[in-house]
């Protein structure tokens, strides 16, 4: 059994900012990222500090949501947390917001996500720990077809033609995505390249 504490990559599922179709893609979990985040009470959490930004830590949000897989072997069964930001320094997801069917340009009083949305399966950690909260996190499988958000069920728009996304490693736990559709954005709305 690995550190409760351990700085660990697991897979999460990413919905980015720019529109671009979601992907499972690796990403850091560390007591930084704990540290950073206002939802992080436990030992280690996702280190979101490279799509969201220091400065805009503050804003983010965590909320639960359920994962539905259409299989028959029901792999995708768990407990999952959605990250995202509300912070009016970073763009409204686009994705999220094509996903509830909402207009990106014209969202009325509705409030939108903001940055890349994050996806990450949780479990309790098995044995008791002290001091701390300790958490596992599993990779999120990859053959999901549906999440459910606030009691509503949406199925996860795949690009079947699309490859899987490449991970290029960025300094501060930032994570870029190549995909045919275009590439995630950092905090400041520019293209990771």
């Amino acid at each position: 059994m690995r550190d409760p504490g351990e700085t660990i990559v697991r897979n999460v599922l990413l919905f980015p900012a720019n529109g671009g179709t979601p992907a499972i893609t690796p990403m850091t979990f560390s007591e930084a990222g704990s540290r950073s985040n206002p939802c992080g009470f436990y030992m280690v959490n996702v280190d979101l500090r490279g799509l969201y930004g220091e400065d805009n830590m503050y804003a983010t949000r965590k909320e639960p949501c359920d994962i539905i897989d259409e299989r028959s072997d029901g792999g995708a069964g768990g407990k999952y947390d959605l990250f995202h930001n509300i912070s009016p320094a970073l763009p409204i997801n686009v994705a999220m917001a094509r996903l509830v069917d909402v207009d990106p340009e014209k969202p009325g009083k509705r409030p939108l996500w903001r940055g890349d949305v994050v996806v990450v399966k949780r479990d309790e950690w098995p044995i008791k720990v002290s001091p701390g909260l300790p958490m596992d996190y599993r990779h999120v499988p990859v053959h999901i077809s549906k999440i459910t958000m606030c009691g509503t069920e949406y199925r996860i728009p795949w690009d079947k033609s699309a490859k899987q996304p490449e991970r290029r490693a960025r300094g501060g736990g930032e994570v870029g995505l190549r995909s045919p559709q275009g590439l995630a954005t950092p905090r400041n709305g520019a293209a990771l390249g």
